[in-house]
């Protein structure tokens, strides 16, 4: 396992010095490796150089890996709650939950500063209904919290599209319809800092819910038997799981299936451990977003694609893949 996580790393850095060298304006690495750790003759670099590193690439590959790893740990945590591995924030109605009170708060004119706790309420609201429709009086039904959040993500969908026609000016319209498309471009350091450290709470949060996480791999009866407090270790993954997805969601607009994939390969390449698996989530997450971005800077020249559209042209056979093998282990 140390030479995975050795390799993942190395893959890492490689997706991190590759977003910071390549883009509309190539960077030599000596370059890059000079502006981010200038020495004495730093007055010889372009300014505009530095500029384009500190103030555009550096921004947006924090904000690629932070949407990275938060969004795939919430991923991992719901599929280990709902012991599901179809389970993906973008499916159980977290992100369209926060997807529509951000199109409303772009709508009302609020302040961008106040996104992100916006777009948390939104996840938990989304979040707590979806699990009152999941309760039934045997319990919690993971099958209807899986059909709970297909709904609810058609609803909060369809309620976005009724904005995009009411909106008073086509200012607001445009802003939404961009953010619906997931983008980490244009991110400053000043949006970073809040949603960076609710990412981080709630990646601590999981391994925190490691233990938990584990008994409740045993099934709920025997996690119980156990001595653990089923329901209030169940709140307590939901919550760690919605805080990520909607603190990711507010940075870049909904990105589908990368709370899917990062997961399923964790899971496949480290073992049964949950902190290696809550770990290899993140960095796989953050790996993804990465290398997706950089292809929807490089694939039309002088044009950024909508990062969503790159991820769920590489999710959607994912996903159809991961329902044709659980079909096959079934039979």
């Amino acid at each position: 396992m140390p030479v995975k996580f050795l390799l993942l790393t190395l893959a890492l850095s490689a997706g991190i010095a590759l977003n910071l060298c390549l883009g509309e304006i190539h960077l030599r690495p000596d370059t890059v490796w000079q502006i981010l750790f200038p020495a004495a003759d730093a007055s010889q670099i372009d300014p505009g150089l530095q500029n384009v590193l500190w103030q555009i690439r550096l921004p947006r590959l924090l904000a690629a890996c932070l949407v990275g790893a938060g969004l795939a740990v919430s991923g991992y945590l719901l599929q280990s709650l709902s012991n599901n591995s179809l389970a993906d924030p973008y499916l159980t109605g977290v992100s369209s939950g926060a997807g529509l009170a951000v199109a409303l708060a772009m709508v009302s004119g609020i302040d961008f500063s106040f996104i992100p706790l916006i777009a948390l309420a939104g996840g938990f609201l989304a979040s707590i209904l979806v699990a009152s429709m999941a309760r039934s009086s045997r319990g919690f039904s993971i099958s209807r919290l899986l059909l709970s959040g297909v709904a609810v993500s058609a609803v909060c969908s369809s309620l976005i599209t009724l904005l995009l026609y009411a909106a008073p000016t086509s200012a607001p319209a445009q802003g939404i319809f961009y953010w619906l498309a997931g983008s980490v471009s244009g991110r400053s350091w000043q949006e970073l800092c809040p949603v960076s450290l609710y990412i981080l709470c709630g990646c601590l949060a999981a391994l925190l819910l490691s233990k938990p996480l584990r008994l409740l791999s045993l099934g709920a009866t025997q996690a119980a038997s156990l001595g653990l407090s089923v329901s209030k270790a169940q709140s307590a993954i939901l919550a760690a799981a919605v805080l990520l997805c909607a603190s990711a969601v507010s940075l870049s607009g909904l990105l589908g299936f990368v709370g899917l994939i990062a997961p399923y390969f964790a899971r496949q390449l480290f073992g049964r451990d949950e902190r290696a698996h809550i770990f290899a989530a993140a960095g796989l997450g953050a790996l993804l977003v990465l290398i997706s971005d950089l292809a929807s800077r490089l694939l039309l020249p002088g044009q950024d694609l909508p990062l969503g559209t790159l991820l769920s042209l590489l999710g959607g056979p994912f996903f159809l893949f991961l329902i044709l093998k659980q079909e096959a282990e079934r039979t």
